[in-house]
């Protein structure tokens, strides 16, 4: 897969950035040689730890570097990674760009499933889903031993937690801003991977706990018109770019301009 950036232009006050992300056939050589030793216990869609080394890889460098830019005078930035509607890609686009981040850029970061609906995190790092984001804001646990740590404890992953059906309450209370604050005096990045934008309105409450939003698009599923609508929901303010998944050349250009 592969990462490249297609515009970067005005829209009214404020800058829109649209990322591509393409599927891409890898060199056996790169697979075999600079892909391997790195174990089974993550899935083969993060391909940052499958092969650090590839085209795809470094295209998650890119975007981070992107971030990076737009941040850097900020002691931390809480940043929600979203979606139009379901299975767009959201989800492993935060796990890779939250391990790029820490291990690539060394810097401290703190992923947050946020979608207590449907949570799926731990799929992709093989784990059992154990507590989680609901369990402290409910007070049964703490943050620290509820969370758990990788690359060195550079990257530290929180857990949806037990599931419930409307979340609502604890994401808008106290607690949920507390556990925020606490977070940016740890970590230099906070990424939380929210629930889509159709038909959910948990993205109202985390627009208003993050510093910027970034929306996952998958090329030849979501209409330009659902796009349209999801982007007409997040505070203009907080948006600072899109990804486009598994993109064909003809869909760069339909999305062009949306």
């Amino acid at each position: 897969m592969q990462i490249g950036w297609l515009k970067r232009g005005k829209k009214g006050d404020r800058e829109t950035m649209l990322v591509s992300v393409e599927k891409e056939g890898l060199p056996a050589q790169i697979r075999q040689e600079r892909g391997g030793g790195n174990g089974n216990f993550v899935d083969d869609r993060l391909i940052t730890i499958k092969e650090p080394y590839s085209i795809g890889a470094e295209q998650y460098r890119i975007l981070c570097s992107r971030i990076s830019q737009l941040t850097q005078n900020k002691p931390s930035y809480a940043l929600a990674i979203t979606s139009s509607v379901e299975a767009e890609g959201k989800s492993f686009t935060s796990l890779n760009l939250a391990i790029s981040m820490a291990r690539d850029f060394d810097e401290k970061v703190l992923l947050i499933e946020g979608d207590l609906k449907k949570p799926n995190l731990h799929e992709y790092l093989k784990r059992p889903p154990g507590f989680g984001l609901s369990d402290v804001l409910e007070g049964r646990i703490g943050f620290e031993a509820s969370s758990i740590q990788l690359l060195e404890g550079r990257l530290s992953v929180l857990f949806a937690g037990k599931t419930m059906g409307n979340p609502s309450r604890l994401l808008s209370s106290p607690r949920m801003q507390e556990v925020l604050n606490n977070a940016r005096e740890c970590f230099k990045y906070i990424i939380i991977d929210t629930p889509p934008i159709v038909p959910m309105v948990d993205i109202n409450i985390y627009s208003m706990l993050v510093d910027g939003i970034l929306l996952v698009i998958k090329a030849g599923k979501t209409p330009r018109s659902i796009v349209k609508r999801a982007l007409a929901s997040i505070p203009p303010e907080k948006i600072i770019g899109a990804v486009l998944n598994e993109v064909e050349l003809n869909y760069s250009n339909y999305y062009h301009g949306t």
